[in-house]
């Protein structure tokens, strides 16, 4: 068993290819096992997932070289790893080891992975941003986006306007008038102390309440805008919806034909 941990030894394959947009390595790191406590878990891999690129580029290293890579990456900027799932090919970013089980690519994922990046053009770190989608038992589907937000800074009561948050946002106009009301030194202090709170917590305010209406954490993604992480989206799941759908309709069962009453062979009936 080859493990993402310090104790892995086996990290070359034979007969190795040359790096290319058009040819696969063979020995492209594929997700055997996923620890209970990982980042690796956070970031939504699966088993089965395969990584095939790191930083915008191929993946060229084998098993210990990956390891270290992620040991040794700044914790503030991670690694830029493209993944491909099962036809899909998307990216997260990873800020320090994994936490899985790693063994090579067998030849059949790697022929169909040859196939996909036929298609594919490598990002660059810069151009992404990281999105978090959420989904419900209907498929519908709540996508946020972590890039630091400045509106919820300087005017939380917009941001809470512009999220749907309208729970928090009579609470936050109560302080503020209340504060007002008494003398407005107190309405500023609270402004700013206010300012300071959403500051650090909106990202995990707007992910209570989203889940809090029944969404689940689905998959995170590292893309250039909100259509490519709808467009992923679909690709994981056709019949996900979102509520602004940058990429049309999802796909729809076709209704079934009712069926046909049997005629009873009993005369009379």
């Amino acid at each position: 068993m080859l493990n993402d941990s310090p104790m892995a030894n086996e990290d070359i394959m034979p007969d190795l290819d040359q790096a290319s947009p058009g040819s696969v390595q063979r020995n492209f790191l594929s997700i055997k096992e996923v620890n209970t406590i990982s980042r690796a878990r956070t970031l939504r891999l699966n088993p089965g997932d395969v990584i095939i690129g790191t930083d915008g580029q191929l993946f060229s290293g084998g098993i210990i070289d990956f390891q270290n890579l992620m040991e040794e990456c700044d914790e503030e900027e991670g690694v830029l790893l493209t993944i491909w799932h099962d036809g899909t090919i998307y990216n997260v970013i990873g800020y320090g080891p994994l936490g899985v089980t790693l063994e090579f690519a067998n030849p059949e994922m790697m022929e169909r992975i040859s196939k996909d990046l036929e298609s594919y053009t490598f990002p660059k770190k810069e151009e992404l941003k990281v999105f978090e989608v959420l989904r419900s038992f209907t498929r519908q589907c709540e996508i946020i986006d972590t890039t630091p937000s400045q509106l919820a800074f300087i005017a939380p009561g917009l941001w809470l306007i512009q999220h749907r948050l309208f729970e928090p946002l009579l609470a936050l106009v109560a302080i503020y008038s209340i504060t007002f009301v008494v003398h407005w030194v107190l309405f500023v202090i609270a402004y700013v102390l206010m300012s300071l709170y959403f500051k650090r917590g909106y990202l995990m305010m707007l992910r209570s309440f989203i889940i809090y209406k029944d969404f689940q954490m689905w998959i995170v993604i590292a893309a250039r805008d909100l259509k490519e992480v709808q467009h992923v989206s679909r690709k994981f799941d056709p019949k996900c919806r979102f509520r602004n759908s940058l990429v049309g309709d999802p796909q729809v069962d076709e209704p079934k034909a009712p069926k046909k009453k049997r005629r009873s062979s009993i005369p009379g009936m």
